[in-house]
């Protein structure tokens, strides 16, 4: 080959190599969180690619929801999910959780898509696919049930792509220190001493010899949340798993919303009046929910609105709902604008998909 065609054919390799560089380069930079998503599961970026395809940008908004719940990063997850509604049940189970952990969960809840209760509790099952499994358990760690945090999270692990991950081995390791299974913990924590260098960093940390005060602080929090006793109990059993949790300590507001808004997902005011209690918790929505049940039952008084703290404001404004209603025949077309958002609306016209 001649000199001249040396140079082309250096050139032309040069600048396969810099697109090459630079698309993977732009791939990052558009989409950090799956990269880092990646890496939680303890695989590479191309293994990524075969596993859960390219992602476009609802995908990477999602996994940025994730990778930020499991640092915890809980402003950060409820920006992310504000930059765009994704009608999505993992989208909004991570919207849901971030309010929770930010004590504002009643308050938002009406502001998002909410696909009943599996925006607060995503279904483990036969149809449950391996990404939502791998999600699951994040709500009852934080909500201080651990059974149901290791089972999801040994799920998780079984079904990753190459049954790793340092996301699922932390929480294996966490939830065995908290339930004070050391021996247990150790075990995850040496594999993920072959991890990373955050991983091992982490792990040295996890160790009970090793406690800082903060993580003492951390792990007593989650024992003190956790029930005195179980039952056994199916796995749509979710109301009776909350209230035992609230049995063990009342102080659990999570616990207590996580009920409450359950309640009201699934339309059962009886249930949501029955573990109402107006001294341990108020918010606009069960102020809303409470007249509902009050106007059926016949209870619009003076002495109920200031036992329930349902003020001037939501009554007047329960009332204009009620005018609309009744005006329009029940097809709430002249209500969406105005109470769209409102528990009465989602009440009376949110249909629950029985193929999701």
């Amino acid at each position: 080959m001649s000199r001249k065609g040396r140079r082309i054919l250096w050139i032309v390799l040069a600048a396969v190599l810099f697109a090459a560089v630079g698309s993977q380069c732009a791939f990052l930079l558009r989409h950090p969180y799956f990269r880092k998503y990646a890496a939680l599961n303890g695989i590479s970026l191309r293994e990524a690619r075969d596993v859960w395809g390219k992602p476009d940008r609802d995908a990477e908004q999602i996994l940025g929801m994730i990778v930020e719940a499991d640092a915890e990063n809980w402003e950060k997850v409820s920006e992310l999910a504000a930059r765009k509604d994704l009608r999505s049940e993992v989208g909004t189970y991570y919207y849901n959780l971030s309010n929770a952990m930010l004590g504002r969960l009643p308050d938002r809840l009406m502001d998002y898509y909410q696909p009943f209760e599996r925006g607060l509790f995503l279904p483990v099952g036969p149809s449950s696919t391996p990404f939502k499994i791998a999600c699951a358990g994040d709500v009852w760690f934080q909500l201080g049930y651990m059974p149901l945090a290791e089972r999801d999270a040994m799920l998780g692990l079984l079904f990753s792509p190459e049954h790793n991950g340092s996301r699922y081995l932390r929480r294996l390791a966490e939830t065995n220190l908290v339930t004070g299974e050391h021996e247990a913990a150790a075990k995850y924590l040496r594999m993920l001493l072959n991890g990373s260098r955050a991983d091992r960093k982490w792990a040295r940390a996890c160790f009970p010899e090793n406690w800082s005060q903060p993580y003492r602080l951390r792990i007593a929090e989650k024992r003190n949340l956790m029930p005195q006793f179980d039952l056994v109990h199916g796995m749509d059993q979710t109301p009776l798993i909350l209230r035992i949790l609230l049995s063990a300590n009342q102080t659990n507001r999570m616990a207590l919303d996580y009920l409450l808004c359950y309640d009201l997902l699934t339309k059962d005011i009886d249930a949501f009046v029955g573990d109402f209690d107006p001294s341990l918790t108020r918010s606009p929505l069960y102020e809303e929910a409470m007249l509902i049940f009050l106007a059926a039952k016949g209870g619009m008084n003076a002495e109920n609105f200031a036992h329930y703290h349902i003020s001037e404001a939501s009554f007047q404004r329960f009332n204009r709902f009620v005018t609309i209603y009744k005006r329009d025949g029940g097809s709430g077309r002249n209500l969406t604008e105005e109470f769209g958002k409102s528990y009465w609306y989602y009440y009376y016209y949110a249909v629950k998909n029985e193929t999701k």
